[in-house]
């Protein structure tokens, strides 16, 4: 018996140029993913925003006799800043509000809740104040377009928020903000 000698054939020549294009290709689907998957990672964090953005609202029920903070949002509201003005004047609480606006002489009895420093959850009603007797609510209502409020609250996310109350354009009435700066010589103290 003959052998018959084993030759190994040469690996088949890949045209010129075959090896850079493949690299290319491979960079190109290599970037491709990446950009696929930072999309994802930003939608993934629009969605959590949305998750946790809240809406405080400032209302006065007359009702209730009351004003009133409500969190219609779907998160939470932690307020860092809040500041009362009567005509443009700092308030420190509700007793000097009520004598702006009612005079010294007519300050009510009254019942009020504390914004400052607060966490209000998703549905939740803090009565800012209330007046139980119904002859002193009919005479604050009519001057209650001089109470300006102005609240500043962030997310569980630290975006930020500010209210106010009595702004003149509807774009500067609920507003997104860098940071809620508190001054201590306006805050309200309730």
């Amino acid at each position: 018996m003959t052998q018959v000698p084993v030759t190994a054939s040469p690996p088949p020549k890949m045209p010129r140029g075959a090896g850079e294009v493949t690299a290319i290709i491979a960079a190109l689907i290599g970037l491709l993913a990446l950009c696929v998957s930072a999309y994802t990672a930003y939608l993934q964090n629009q969605q959590v925003r949305a998750q946790v953005w809240p809406r405080l609202s400032l209302v006065s029920s007359n009702s209730r006799q009351s004003l009133l903070a409500i969190n219609k949002g779907v998160g939470p509201a932690i307020v860092k800043s809040r500041r009362v003005y009567v005509d443009d004047v700092p308030q420190r609480d509700w007793r000097a509000a009520m004598g702006s606006l009612l005079g010294p002489d007519n300050l009510p009895e009254l019942g009020q809740s504390s914004l400052s420093d607060m966490v209000v959850s998703t549905g939740e009603e803090i009565p800012l104040l209330h007046l139980e007797d119904a002859a002193a609510w009919k005479r604050l209502r009519p001057q209650l377009n001089r109470l300006r409020q102005r609240v500043c609250f962030c997310s569980t996310l630290d975006e930020c928020w500010q209210i106010d109350q009595l702004a003149k354009r509807r774009e500067e009435a609920y507003m997104a903000v860098d940071r809620c700066e508190r001054h201590d010589s306006d805050e309200f103290h309730d």
